[in-house]
């Protein structure tokens, strides 16, 4: 509290009753006691009262006076506070009557409002708005001729550029924007154009300064505002052609758009022309004009996006040949939100003008129902624009393939992310609220604070999106394209490089990193104390730890398996207990794919010893049995023969990487002599080259006369030995049963 010096001057202490009275007296009261003031009390008097006081008494009279006005305005506050102490029915209520109350007083002043514009467009007429009305209509006309005059020389120096707008065949999306944007900037050019020499020649030629203003009004909005709209929309819907337009609309609906859209703010031009001709005769009516204008304005829009709905659904849509669900759905859903966002945004307008609030003024709600109605438009335009800076796919096969398409939609979920962001700001912008503000030292802490939970959450979500962008690159490149597999394969072929079989843990693991610390620096910016929840999740861990030991044997086997890169995705492994290709593999466990079709799940701490049969190369050995009495170094040639012409077939010369050739001597057997060739290829293409081998071995021993031996059973008998069928038959069975092989013996 301020020290008060001591003011010994009696007239001192009659001033401060004076001032301080009226402070703590209710408003009823303070009327009737500022009336009853003596008219000796009046400014001048008190001047001269206060003359007679000593610097310090004034100092200590301020001092108090500045006490007594402070502790007068806490009272007020509390009195207010107290007064409006209605529950949320009755403020309600209060609010649905008052908006009933205005509405029916427009209907009430409707006679009033066409009365008004009545007499004004004739006081227009009699001259006694903007002078005599020859003269006005002869200052218009003069600007229109000496504005189209220019704007038509404009257009002959620029001839040759719009001769060759109309005869080009834009092939990319590039080419189109740049040709719509020269000629937008073309026609907005001539309006310019336009504008500036009315503005001149009107200042010049036009005397009267009511005559020359009401006939820059009467360009401007009537002729120049719908012209402006018009350049705009046809750098995006180009009705007269369907090659130029930027979205993906019929010409029907590119051309109902046009000139509904023309034809509004044409009728929004003429509004303004005759609001202002009301307001120079001196109407009263302000308030129900805006009402029926801003009414039959949000109708129009209504009316127009309802006949046009089908062909907005397409535009959103754009030229995706295979838009997702989501995208499909806001589509269909979004022109009927359109429509129910206008009357809402109308009735909201009303209602808060009705209540005497005036942060939703009618152009504030334009400019926003404008944003919320064309906001897809600009979605696709950004669908449209990501299409051409993603990067090129990396890589073959449908793993590069989902790649690229992850990319791309990462690509436009980021825009859009942007997209919203731009919009909200623009929105609070147009409400006179700057959000960006409010994170700052000179917003509230409520306000900052939400500030910076936003700003917290759309780190976290960008952070989210540069993961799955830079691991899905990185997967496209090192993933090679996937090969057909053989049909007589039995196990897979070459994995993928180890960090694509690394990347997606990783990915799960930034992931999860990031959603935790997300949620958990928002918490603790809404005011959320975060420490229990990390002693809890310590706790938690900690017995999880203890509790499932072989879970963590698992997670702790696999890491190690993968700093030993003992396996990769797509390898064909064997784990003692299990063997197939590697599918998928997760932190505690992995899935193989058996040869049969078979899914076995196998936790890396469950695995003792692991055999990879698809790293590097592969050797694969081939048995062939032949007769005792075969030319080996025969065999020999036409083995190393069929080993040089699979070389250069172009359908193995890649995959092999040691020809077949003879080993010799393998085996000898009671049916013949085993021989052997071998060869070594790329893992997974051995099992066509085999079958390869196969087929022409059997074809070269065919021409060299070498059979195939087989097991048989000989019977030596006397000479001239003559037998009959029976006996011959006996002897057949006889040798078919010593032939055949013996069953294993029972244990």
């Amino acid at each position: 509290m301020k020290n008060v010096s001591v003011i010994k001057n009696p007239i001192a202490y009659f001033l401060i009753a004076l001032i301080a009275i009226p402070l703590f007296i209710t408003p009823s009261n303070a009327q009737e006691t500022a009336t009853a003031l003596p008219p000796a009390l009046q400014e001048e008097s008190m001047e001269k009262l206060a003359s007679d006081l000593d610097p310090d008494q004034v100092n200590a009279l301020a001092d108090l006076v500045t006490l007594l006005q402070e502790g007068a305005d806490a009272k007020n506050a509390s009195n207010g506070a107290a007064t409006d102490g209605r529950s949320f029915i009755e403020q309600l209520q209060s609010a649905v009557g008052a908006f009933g109350a205005m509405i029916a007083g427009h209907f009430q002043n409707l006679p009033a409002l066409v009365t008004g514009i009545v007499s004004g467009i004739a006081a227009l007429f009699a001259g006694s708005v903007a002078g005599p009305v020859h003269i006005l209509l002869g200052s218009i006309a003069l600007l229109l001729v000496t504005g189209y005059a220019a704007e038509f020389l404009f257009n002959r120096l620029v001839i040759k550029k719009r001769e060759q707008i109309q005869s080009q065949q834009p092939e990319s999306l590039f080419q189109t924007v740049k040709t719509v944007s020269i000629r937008a900037g073309l026609d907005l050019g001539g309006l310019i154009i336009f504008a500036i020499v009315v503005m001149i020649v009107g200042r010049l030629a036009i005397f009267d300064p009511m005559t020359r203003s009401f006939a820059f009004q009467a360009v401007f909005w009537i002729v120049l505002l719908p012209r402006v709209i018009a350049a705009l929309l046809r750098f995006a819907l180009a009705p007269q052609r369907s090659e130029l337009r930027l979205v993906s609309a019929n010409d029907t609906t590119a051309k109902s758009l046009y000139r509904s859209f023309t034809s509004l703010f044409a009728f929004v031009g003429v509004s303004f022309f005759v609001r202002d001709v009301m307001l120079a005769t001196g109407a009263d009516v302000g308030e129900t004009y805006r009402f029926f204008i801003g009414f039959g304005v949000n109708a129009w829009l209504v009316a127009v996006l309802w006949k046009s709905r089908h062909g907005l659904t397409n535009i959103i849509l754009g030229d995706d040949d295979e838009p997702t669900s989501g995208l499909e759905r806001m589509a269909r859903f979004w022109p009927y939100f359109s429509m129910v966002f206008i009357v809402f945004n109308w009735l909201l307008v009303q209602i808060t003008s009705s209540m005497g609030i005036d942060a939703l003024t009618a152009g504030r709600s334009l400019g926003v129902i404008a944003l919320v109605v064309f906001a897809p438009f600009l979605d696709t335009m950004v669908r449209g624009i990501v299409s051409h800076i993603v990067p090129p796919m990396q890589g073959e096969g449908p793993v590069a393939e989902a790649a690229h398409m992850q990319t791309r939609q990462s690509y436009v979920r980021i825009a859009r992310v942007a997209l919203l962001a731009f919009l909200i700001l623009t929105v609070g912008r147009i409400y006179g609220l700057n959000l960006l503000a409010l994170g700052g030292d000179g917003g509230s802490d409520v306000a900052r604070n939400s500030v910076i939970f936003l700003l917290i959450l759309a780190a976290g979500y960008l952070a989210w999106e540069i993961t799955n962008l830079w691991v899905s690159r990185q997967l496209a490149k090192d993933s090679p394209p996937q090969a057909a597999q053989d049909e007589e394969s039995e196990m897979g072929g070459a994995g993928k490089s180890r960090l694509a079989t690394i990347l997606p843990l990783v990915r799960v693991v930034l992931q999860v990193t990031i959603v935790t610390l997300t949620v958990l620096l928002g918490l603790s910016q809404l005011g959320v104390n975060i420490t229990p929840l990390l002693a809890g999740a310590g706790v938690v861990g900690l017995a999880v730890g203890f509790g499932a030991q072989t879970l963590v044997s698992d997670v702790v086997a696999g890491i190690f398996f993968l700093m030993d890169d003992a396996f990769r995705m797509g390898e064909f492994i064997n784990t003692g207990g299990a063997q197939g290709t590697i599918e998928k593999i997760s932190i505690r466990s992995m899935q193989l794919r058996g040869t049969k079709g078979a899914v076995h799940v196998v936790p890396y701490g469950q695995i003792s010893n692991l055999t990879n049969l698809s790293r590097d190369w592969v050797i694969m050995k081939l048995k062939f049995t032949i007769p005792f009495d075969t030319d080996q170094e025969k065999v020999r040639k036409i083995f190393k023969k069929i080993g040089q012409e699979i070389m250069e077939m172009e359908e193995y010369k890649d995959d092999m990487l040691a020809p077949f050739k003879g080993q010799g001597v393998a085996d000898v057997d009671d049916v013949g002599i085993v021989v052997r060739g071998k060869f070594t290829t790329k893992p997974g293409k051995q099992f066509g080259v085999r079958r390869e081998i196969y087929k022409r071995v059997q074809k070269a021993f065919e021409e060299n006369g070498i059979q195939f031996a087989r097991k048989e059973v000989r019977v030596q008998l006397p000479e001239n030995t003559k037998l009959d069928d029976s006996e011959k038959e006996a002897i057949a069975a006889a040798a078919a049963e010593a032939a055949a092989p013996k069953p294993a013996p029972r244990t």
